[in-house]
């Protein structure tokens, strides 16, 4: 009988990757969205009507109740003027698209926009603080 000596043979540990929390994406999608959205003059209905959409369908997504499909990514980005990437991540790849002036919205919903951005960046440290 042959004998092997284990120590130079190579075990693999077989580890599932790491999906991703579906919740935790579907949150910040529907925040990415509501700040590109608010960034403008359009409402729910306005942007929900450029895909068919009635405007209490549309507020699912802002509100993380519902993933919106990826065949509505396309024309949603393009009303907003948003890229895909920057929507789905929350980070710009390359410049950003440039709002016309009749569309940005005015400075009281953009100092809203900022307060709500800050106090989710907040929560975000401070649940990192405690992991």
């Amino acid at each position: 009988m042959l004998s092997m000596d284990k120590s130079s043979t190579l075990y693999l540990v077989k580890t599932p990757p790491k999906r991703p929390d579906k919740e935790a994406f579907k949150q910040v999608f529907a925040d990415n969205l509501f700040e590109a959205r608010n960034d403008t003059t359009f409402s729910q209905a306005a942007v929900g009507s450029c895909i068919d959409m009635a405007a209490n369908s549309y507020a699912k997504y802002e509100q993380a109740d519902s993933m919106l499909p990826l065949a509505y990514l396309e024309p949603i980005c393009e009303k907003l003027y948003i890229s895909p990437w920057q929507l789905l991540t929350g980070r710009p790849q390359g410049p950003a698209a440039v709002l016309p002036a009749n569309l940005r919205n005015s400075a009281t919903a953009k100092a809203k926009a900022r307060q709500i951005r800050k106090k989710d960046q907040a929560d975000q440290a401070r649940k990192q603080a405690q992991a």
